[in-house]
C-alpha cells in the first residue's frame, strides 16, 4: 500500500458486497449516470429524470410530476426550463462516491487517467480524495503534484478488503455546490452546512456556526431523527398500520359488494314472488271470468245457430219444395223465431262483456314514478372524528369565541375581530365545549371521563373538575333545567347530568325498547325543554321530549340527505340548525323539524363544518374540520 506517510489500518474483514440494485436507477435498471436526487431523497439518472419529468408535465400540463419511486409530488422548481429540468435539482454526491466504489471492485479496472488520454492500463491503486483509479504511473506523478500529493492513496487489493463504510467515509471532504469550496463548518442555527464564503456571505449574522466534527460529535439530532423513522416505519410496517388499513379497505369494498347484491336481489325476489303470485290470481281469475261469459253468451250461441238452421232450412224449401211443405215448415220456423228474436235483437253487448284487470298498488305506483336509484356507494375517507382539528365552539357575554383546540390540546379565546385573546393549554384531549353561568364559564369535555370549567372572564382560568361515569363527547348547557346535556359516542347514550357530574336521567331505548342512536355526536337543548341529537352513523337529527319520548327523526332522502351531520343548535326562537359535514352546508329547519333552508353551502367558502353556534348578537361562528373558524351575519 502506498500513501504519503499515513497507515490506513484494516480489520481484516471482507468488503461487504454491494449488490447491483444499490447503484442502479430504477427508470432505466442501468449504473448511475449523473446521478440526481429529489426532495424524497430518491435517486435517478440525469437523463432518465429529463425524460421522466418532461413526460409528466405534458401529460398533466402542470408543473409537477410524481416520483418514480414513491409516487410523492415534486414541485419543478421556478426557473426550470424544457430540456434542462433535471439540472434544477441537486447531485446525488454521495451516490456518484458509491457508484465509483463499487465500479473500482470490478475486475479488470483500468486506470481513469490513462483512459482520459485513451489509453487502457490496468489500475493498482485508488486515490480516496479524487475517486480516481491509477495505474503505477500514474500514481507516481500524482503523489508528487503540488496539489494531489497530500491525498490518501491505496491499493485495490487492500480497498477489497475494507468494509465498505471505511471506504466511503474516507472521503469526508464534500465540495460546495455554490463557492466550489471544502465544507468545513456547520450552522445550528439554520441547521446547514457551509463552506467559508457560505458562513462569510449568507449566515454571518447567525451565532452558532461550528465545525462539522464537532456537529457530528455529539449526533443527539441526528440520533433522534434516526431514532423517529424507525418507530414511524415499524409502526406503518405492523399490522395495525399500512396492512390493517388495506385489509379494512378490502373488508369495506367486499362488505358493500355484498351488500349491494344482496339488497338488489332481495328487491328482485320480492318483485318475481310477487309476479309469481299475481300470474296465479290471474289464473284464478281468468278461469272464473271465462265461465261468466260462458254463461252470458251460451244462450245467443244456441239461438244464432238455431235462427241459421232454420234460415237454410226455409232457402232450401222455397227452391225446391211443395206448397206444403213450405206451409208446414213456415209455422214451425215462425213459432221458433217469435220465441227468441226479442232476445236476440235486443241483447246489449256490455250485458255480455268480462274483462280481467290488474290494478297498480298505490304505493308501488309512487314507487315506480320516483324511484331513481336503490342507493349509493361512496368513499368513507376515516372514521367520523378521525383528523378534526376542533371538535366545538362557543361564545361568552362580551362575543368572544371559544374554540376547543383538539390537536394541540388547549383552549383558546378569539375576540369579537378574530384575535387571539387567551388560551389555556390542557393535559389531554379536549371535545366539545357550552358556555353556562350567564355566559361567561365554559364547560369542556375531556379525553377520559372527565369535564373541566373554565372562567372567560378576563384571563382564561381553570374553576374545577368533574369526574364523570362515562366518556363524554359533546355538551350542551341547558339554561331551563340548569343542567347538562351530554353525549357519548363509545356506550350511544344522551346523559342529563349535574354540574358535578352525577348522572340524573339517561336516554337510550324508546318505548319499544329499541336503541334511539347508533353514534351520538352532538346535542343541544331548545328553549322548550326538547333535546336534539345528531347521529352520525344513522345520518340523522333525533329529537327527544324533556322524559325521553321520540318526538321526530329528520332523515331527508335525495338532495337533502345528511351525510354525517356534526353540530346541531338552536337559536332564540327555536329553529334548528345542523352541520351537514359530508356536504359542506348548514340546514335550517323548524323546531317540529321541517326542513326551511340552506342557509350556509360550499359556495360560501365552507369545508366540513363540525362545530355551529348561533349568539345572541345574530352571528353564526362555524369551525371546520381544519380547525379554520368562520363568522357569519344571520338575519
Amino acid at each position: 500500500m502506498t500513501t504519503n506517510g499515513d497507515v490506513i489500518e484494516t480489520n481484516g474483514n471482507a468488503i461487504p458486497e454491494i449488490t447491483d440494485q444499490t447503484c442502479i436507477c430504477s427508470i432505466c435498471c442501468k449504473t448511475y449516470k449523473l446521478p440526481k436526487v429529489l426532495p424524497c431523497l430518491h435517486t435517478f439518472c440525469a437523463d432518465c429524470l429529463e425524460t421522466y419529468i418532461g413526460k409528466s408535465i405534458s401529460q398533466n400540463g402542470q408543473k409537477s410530476f410524481q416520483c418514480p419511486s414513491c409516487e410523492l409530488q415534486v414541485e419543478v422548481p421556478n426557473g426550470s426550463v424544457s430540456g434542462h429540468y433535471a439540472n434544477a435539482f441537486p447531485d446525488d454526491t454521495f451516490m456518484v462516491k458509491l457508484v465509483e466504489s463499487f465500479n473500482v471492485l470490478k475486475e479488470d479496472k483500468n486506470c481513469d487517467i490513462c483512459e482520459r488520454r485513451e489509453e487502457h492500463i490496468p489500475a493498482v491503486n485508488w486515490c480516496m480524495d479524487c475517486y480516481d483509479a491509477l495505474c503505477e504511473t500514474c500514481l507516481k506523478v500524482h503523489l508528487h503534484g503540488k496539489i494531489t500529493s497530500g491525498h490518501v492513496v491505496m491499493s485495490i487489493d487492500e480497498m477489497k478488503k475494507l468494509p465498505v463504510e471505511v471506504v466511503m467515509k474516507k472521503k469526508n471532504k464534500v465540495p460546495c455546490i455554490k463557492h466550489n469550496e471544502m465544507i468545513t463548518l456547520f450552522c445550528v442555527d439554520c441547521r446547514e452546512p457551509l463552506c467559508v464564503q457560505c458562513m462569510a456571505v449568507s449566515h454571518r449574522r447567525c451565532e452558532n456556526v461550528i465545525t462539522v466534527a464537532d456537529a457530528m460529535s455529539s449526533r443527539s439530532d441526528v440520533n433522534d431523527v434516526m431514532e423517529r423513522l424507525e418507530t414511524l416505519q415499524l409502526s406503518l410496517e405492523s399490522a395495525d398500520g399500512l396492512g390493517q388499513s388495506e385489509k379494512i379497505l378490502d373488508d369495506s369494498i367486499s362488505s358493500a359488494r355484498t351488500r349491494v347484491i344482496s339488497v338488489c336481489n332481495s328487491l328482485c325476489e320480492k318483485v318475481r314472488e310477487q309476479q309469481a303470485e299475481l300470474l296465479r290470481q290471474l289464473d284464478l281469475c281468468e278461469e272464473e271470468a271465462r265461465k261468466i261469459l260462458k254463461e252470458r253468451t251460451e244462450p245467443r250461441k244456441t239461438g244464432v245457430k238455431t235462427v241459421q238452421s232454420a234460415n237454410e232450412r226455409m232457402k232450401t224449401l222455397m227452391r225446391y219444395g211443395s206448397d206444403v211443405e213450405i206451409l208446414l215448415a213456415y209455422n214451425q220456423v215462425k213459432k221458433q223465431l217469435d220465441s227468441c228474436q226479442g232476445s236476440l235483437a235486443d241483447v246489449d253487448m256490455n250485458s255480455v262483456k268480462v274483462q280481467v284487470n290488474f290494478a297498480l298498488d298505490e304505493t308501488v305506483n309512487n314507487f315506480m314514478q320516483e324511484f331513481e336509484k336503490i342507493g349509493e356507494v361512496s368513499v368513507d375517507a376515516g372514521s367520523s372524528d378521525e383528523g378534526l382539528s376542533s371538535w366545538g365552539v362557543t361564545y361568552n357575554s362580551a362575543d368572544d369565541i371559544i374554540v376547543t383546540d383538539c390537536k394541540n390540546k388547549r383552549i383558546q379565546k378569539f375576540s369579537k375581530f378574530g384575535d387571539l385573546v387567551d388560551y389555556v393549554q390542557l393535559e389531554d384531549e379536549p371535545r366539545d365545549i357550552t358556555t353556562c353561568y350567564n355566559n361567561d364559564d365554559v364547560a369542556i369535555t375531556m379525553i377520559g371521563k372527565l369535564i373541566i370549567f373554565l372562567t372567560t372572564r378576563k384571563a382564561m382560568q381553570l374553576i374545577k373538575r368533574a369526574k364523570t361515569e362515562r366518556q363524554y363527547d359533546g355538551i350542551c348547557y341547558s339554561e331551563r333545567e340548569g343542567f347538562l346535556l351530554v353525549t357519548s359516542v363509545r356506550e350511544r347514550v344522551v346523559d342529563a347530568i349535574r354540574l358535578d357530574g352525577t348522572v340524573i336521567r339517561t336516554f337510550e331505548k324508546d318505548a319499544n325498547s329499541d336503541f334511539l342512536f347508533a353514534e351520538p355526536r352532538y346535542v343541544c337543548g331548545s328553549p322548550e325543554g326538547t333535546i336534539i341529537v345528531s347521529d352520525v352513523t344513522k345520518n340523522a337529527i333525533i329529537c327527544l321530549s324533556a322524559d325521553g319520548r321520540k318526538l321526530f327523526e329528520y332523515k331527508p332522502e335525495g338532495a337533502k340527505a345528511l351525510k354525517k351531520p356534526q353540530c346541531v343548535c338552536v337559536d332564540k326562537i327555536g329553529n334548528i340548525f345542523l352541520a351537514d359535514h359530508g356536504n359542506n352546508r348548514v340546514q335550517l329547519l323548524t323546531n317540529d323539524g321541517i326542513f326551511q333552508r340552506e342557509v350556509l353551502g360550499e359556495e360560501s367558502g365552507l369545508e366540513k363544518p363540525v362545530a355551529l353556534r348561533v349568539s345572541n348578537s345574530n352571528r353564526m361562528i362555524l369551525v371546520q374540520s381544519d380547525g379554520m373558524v368562520k363568522v357569519f351575519s344571520y338575519a
